[in-house]
């Protein structure tokens, strides 16, 4: 199910994370908490079987310096197979905040290894991402636990673009997947999930029935391409919303949109499209979208040029030092 957060919270976590500067120069009186070291256990997480939980141990010298707070697995669909890859997110806290701060969310800055009575069910244990909040008091980690690695790494692609169609409503459509024999679409009214999901040999669904029968309301569809090899799954791909009132297509709110995958964010405009390989300025700051319009992070390569985009808030930075020590001048741009 998808995962809305209001508006006014993402804009609050936005700003912590755009005046994260100010830890720069806390630096000076605080302590960075040093290499997290992480071990992943699960009883239940296997090939074959649904749901699960995940169990996590810090190790080494530093571990009185943080906490694990909470662990979740976040996939939409937690039915495990040999091709699936359970994400799971990791919330850690600073227990003494005035004197200690996570010092850094890149993958360097942990050491993560399978607990050695699961090696024989997982390949790899794979960093996804990592982001500091509240001061750098707190992590929230992002890692994947692969099964098999052959199969993980030869899933098919997320369909790109989904969208509403501008004349049509309730007409859905995507960019095509070479490689997919099918792909599976579910409609979503006010963030949840209505209908059954539909297996569509096309690059395009007409939900107008459904939308008809459920009424007025904001829609989403979510849509993902499965190969004809082991009918391995991509990930999803969600599309703007589109707002009925009336029986009719009315203009949405822009903002920003919580991707399905429960990790990435999205910007919607206010006629439900939203921008792609593109720059953005919102709210004063400037944001990267990638190709299938998801907002980017980190270090990323811009017609040659490279940019450092917050890991926290995607926004990007100019005149100052990147995390890893490199300047970055007033449009932003790092210059050998």
């Amino acid at each position: 199910m998808l995962k809305w957060k209001k508006l006014s919270a993402l804009f609050t976590a936005a700003a912590i994370a755009c005046t994260a500067m100010a830890p720069c120069a806390m630096a000076a009186s605080r302590t960075k908490v040093g290499k997290i070291r992480l071990s992943f256990y699960s009883p239940d997480v296997r090939v074959g079987w649904e749901g699960g939980t995940v169990e996590v141990t810090p190790s080494g010298d530093n571990t009185d310096l943080y906490y694990v707070d909470s662990v979740e697995i976040i996939n939409e669909d937690d039915d495990w197979t040999s091709s699936s890859a359970p994400l799971v997110e990791v919330v850690l806290g600073v227990e003494d905040g005035e004197n200690y701060y996570f010092g850094s969310s890149s993958s360097s800055g942990f050491k993560l290894s399978l607990d050695d009575r699961i090696e024989h069910r997982f390949d790899d244990i794979e960093f996804v991402d990592a982001d500091r909040e509240d001061e750098n008091t707190t992590l929230i980690l992002t890692v994947r636990l692969i099964f098999d690695e052959d199969r993980y790494g030869n899933l098919p692609a997320e369909p790109a673009s989904p969208k509403w169609d501008e004349t049509a409503a309730g007409l859905a459509s995507w960019g095509d997947v070479t490689t997919a024999k099918y792909f599976e679409v579910q409609l979503i009214k006010n963030g949840a999930e209505i209908g059954d999901s539909h297996m569509v040999y096309d690059t395009s669904y007409d939900f107008s029935d459904e939308i008809q029968q459920y009424g007025d309301g904001v829609y989403t569809f979510k849509v993902r391409s499965v190969k004809a090899s082991y009918n391995t799954k991509s990930g999803w791909s969600t599309s703007p919303s589109l707002n009925i009132s009336g029986g009719q297509p009315a203009l949405t709110m822009p903002g920003w949109v919580r991707a399905a995958d429960g990790v990435r964010w999205w910007w919607q405009n206010a006629d439900g499209t939203y921008p792609a390989s593109q720059w953005m300025e919102i709210g004063g700051r400037w944001y990267y979208f990638d190709a299938q319009g998801y907002m980017a992070t980190g270090w990323v390569n811009v017609n040659g040029v490279y940019y450092y985009l917050d890991t926290t808030s995607g926004a990007m930075y100019a005149s100052r030092y990147t995390p890893d020590g490199y300047w970055v001048d007033a449009d932003g741009a790092w210059r050998p």
